[in-house]
């Protein structure tokens, strides 16, 4: 369409539409709603923004299953020097996976919590095989287990445990 093919009528009022709108009309609602058009969330992501733990937690999590955190295997490849050595266990190279869930010092760390809250359904010996914390998250989160919320919040508030103390042993 060219600029020159519109015809303006003088007797016709303006009106503005919002297109986001059924009705046409802005609302903050309907703004609100606009700016996640297009936006696919993981039933992943869910779990980690609906669990009962404070923002800054959350905000951890959903780095952690982004391998966004700053363990020493990506400080490596971005090269600032360390040991590459987890400090937890001071035996394997430092991963987001091997902090939270291959390391012998949080296996211990789960397997007790496990065996303290009656949660024997959970085999921690099959978490070698997970590659990744968002392989291992997802694995571990149940859309349609009742107590879903209260497992990952339960597993987010207690990697956040181990990356505290990792990180004290650190600086």
């Amino acid at each position: 369409m060219l600029l020159n093919d519109v015809h303006l009528h003088e007797q016709t009022e303006d009106t503005i539409i919002w297109k986001h709108a059924n009705d046409g009309i802005y609302t903050a609602a309907t703004a609100y709603k606009a700016q996640f058009l297009g936006l696919t969330l993981s039933p992943l992501d869910r779990m980690v923004w609906k669990a009962w733990a404070p923002p800054k937690v959350k905000f951890f999590a959903w780095l952690a299953i982004q391998d966004r955190i700053w363990t020493a295997d990506r400080l490596q490849r971005r090269g600032w020097p360390n040991c590459g050595l987890c400090k937890l266990c001071n035996r394997e190279q430092e991963t987001g996976a091997h902090i939270f869930f291959k390391c012998r010092f949080t296996i211990r760390i789960w397997k007790s919590l496990i065996e303290r809250i009656g949660l024997a359904h959970i085999d921690t010996s099959e978490w070698h095989t997970d590659e990744s914390v968002y392989e291992w998250w997802d694995k571990r989160t149940d859309n349609r287990n009742p107590n879903q919320q209260a497992l990952a919040s339960l597993t987010i508030l207690v990697s956040w445990t181990i990356w505290n103390e990792r990180n004290a042993r650190v600086f």
